[in-house]
């Protein structure tokens, strides 16, 4: 990607006549998100990603409809909504019922997993993408994600049945995948009764972790690599390589990290519930980083070892 790109430039998707943003706003474990999500759309923003067990559809779908009633010259086509099913069904009794009760509840997902209470079933992820549209408000999706690969192979396997259905019914525009590896699009391709390639496969990605074999597997196979989590949390924004080259262009850290993923060719969803960071954080365009700032980039890779959050697309069968 080169400095042609603007907050406007989209990547096709395969298996799919939509288009996915280069640049949307992530909002994971926002505390304001509809507000959040009414900036980044008044800013030029077209794109946000939620899920189900940020449970923040209802908010994220509330600001999409709010936006469009409020500004008639943009149409729902022109914005790019993707969420995700999570493996057990939150809406069960006994789930937690914010994020903030799921982060203290221990290990529920596994034991609900254990208990036989998955969504990665076809009849059940159907459901799935029904209650995200419910919730959410809207009529369809741009993109529908499996969260992650961790019920296994013959649930992914069956969830994906489900995707392919909602996929041709119109309930959304493109489906994919996030935390897989190579292996688990290899294994669900086997199928004969799977002829929907995963359109996107969403992943950590950031200078420190730069997740070569996913990214080079998803390029040969014209998947779609989205990025979360690429200023890591603010965590390594620091690194003094990165401080010297956004020196040297007159940007922030944030910006270098973020520029540097678009000329990677990947598509970015930093999260912020700050309208001067959102702002910021969409600076990243017109401009470009020369071949001697991506080399020194491209050297901070720790691999695995990079990684802030808990998921290795490589640790599950």
């Amino acid at each position: 990607m080169s400095a042609e790109l603007t907050l406007e430039s989209r990547l096709p998707l395969p298996s799919s006549d939509a288009q996915i943003p280069v640049l949307g706003l992530g909002v994971c474990v926002s505390s304001r998100c509809e507000e959040s999500v009414l900036s980044a759309l008044k800013q030029g923003y077209r794109s946000v990603d939620t899920a189900q067990i940020y449970y923040n559809e209802r908010e994220t779908g509330s600001a999409v409809n709010k936006f469009l009633s409020q500004n008639p010259s943009v149409k729902r086509s022109d914005i790019f909504v993707c969420s995700k099913l999570w493996e057990v069904d939150l809406s069960r009794s006994d789930m937690p019922t914010s994020f903030d009760e799921l982060c203290n509840a221990g290990p529920w997902p596994l034991n609900s997993l254990e208990a036989g209470h998955t969504t990665y079933s076809k009849e059940a992820a159907l459901e799935g993408i029904n209650k995200s549209l419910k919730t959410s408000g809207l009529d369809y999706l741009d993109l529908y994600l499996l969260h992650n690969p961790r019920p296994g192979a013959k649930a992914r396997h069956q969830a994906w049945l489900g995707l392919q259905e909602a996929l041709k019914s119109g309930k959304t525009k493109a489906i994919g995948v996030s935390n897989w590896s190579p292996k688990h699009i290899e294994d669900l391709m086997a199928h004969s009764d799977v002829d929907v390639l995963p359109a996107v496969n969403q992943i950590e990605f950031h200078p420190w972790n730069q997740q070569r074999v996913i990214t080079d597997y998803c390029r040969s196979k014209g998947i779609v690599v989205t990025a979360y989590s690429p200023l890591t949390q603010g965590k390594r924004l620091g690194d003094p390589v990165i401080k010297k080259i956004a020196e040297k262009h007159g940007k922030t850290a944030a910006q270098i990290v973020l520029r540097w993923c678009l000329q990677m060719g990947i598509s970015i969803i930093p999260k912020s519930d700050r309208d001067a960071r959102i702002a910021e954080n969409s600076d990243v365009f017109g401009w470009s980083l020369d071949s001697e700032d991506m080399s020194e980039i491209e050297k901070l890779d720790e691999g695995q070892k990079g990684n802030i959050g808990e998921w290795d697309p490589f640790a599950y069968e």
